[in-house]
């Protein structure tokens, strides 16, 4: 289309028309911004779609992760290639980021999604998680990179799987972003921030979604969704669904 524009600059990517409403997507811990092609492809006709590395991960592989380095570097973003507003959409640990820009920058939000992030990172249920950033931090990476690629491959299969491998995986990065993120409270961010919110969940991402009706209730213009038959990174176990309840919330919102 004659006012479509498609770029590669560096730590983000850009595609769709140049004067549409801009999506900010941020990417869930040890992958990358290629998790969302999915969504590049069903939205980037209406919306442009920007999808950003975190630190520690992708073309930010060698710089440290903390939360307010992403939240600032996704500041930054925002004013280069969204025109200083944008809708955020996070995953994961893109979420928690996306609740903290929020908070930081409400300005800079024309609206919050919040992915497979409804649950207060910090109780007593992280002992997992702890388990896992030290195992992340600690294995060797080749062999961490293996499992990942040969779990998300029979998860999937290899076609819906490749948005998730194709860049391979940061475990560093993603091991200081769990440790980050534990040491915080997210609900209090959630309810700094004015704008309209979507907490949108898969069915079955049990652990994520343990505190979804609290942050509902803190939000000061929220509402829920949940996906039919989705897991934890649900953009890809439903990629359709994921893609369209954004559409329908970036169309709701008033940019």
């Amino acid at each position: 289309m004659a006012n479509a524009q498609t770029s590669n600059l560096q730590s983000y990517d850009v595609s769709g028309p140049v004067n549409a409403h801009p999506i900010v997507f941020l990417h869930g811990m040890r992958v990358t911004r290629h998790m969302w092609q999915p969504q590049v492809e069903f939205l980037s006709s209406e919306f442009r779609v920007i999808c950003e590395d975190l630190p520690g991960h992708g073309s930010r592989r060698g710089e440290p992760f903390h939360v307010e380095q992403a939240v600032e570097e996704l500041a930054s973003v925002v004013d280069r290639a969204a025109g200083g507003r944008a809708l955020i959409v996070g995953l994961s640990l893109g979420g928690y980021i996306a609740m903290e820009f929020g908070a930081s920058y409400p300005q800079k939000a024309a609206g919050l999604v919040i992915a497979s992030a409804s649950v207060e990172p910090d109780g007593w249920y992280n002992a997992p998680y702890r388990a896992l950033s030290f195992v992340m931090a600690k294995m060797p990476e080749r062999m961490l990179n293996a499992m990942s690629r040969t779990i998300f491959i029979a998860a999937y299969g290899r076609r819906r799987a490749e948005p998730l491998i194709s860049a391979g995986f940061f475990m560093r990065g993603g091991a200081a972003g769990i440790r980050e993120v534990m040491r915080r409270r997210f609900a209090p961010k959630l309810a700094a921030y004015p704008g309209p919110v979507l907490l949108l969940n898969g069915s079955a991402d049990l652990g994520f979604r343990m505190h979804e009706k609290r942050f509902l209730a803190v939000a000061q213009n929220g509402r829920l969704e949940v996906i039919p038959h989705a897991f934890h990174i649900a953009n890809i176990d439903q990629p359709a669904a994921f893609s369209e309840a954004v559409r329908r919330f970036a169309r709701s919102i008033p940019w």
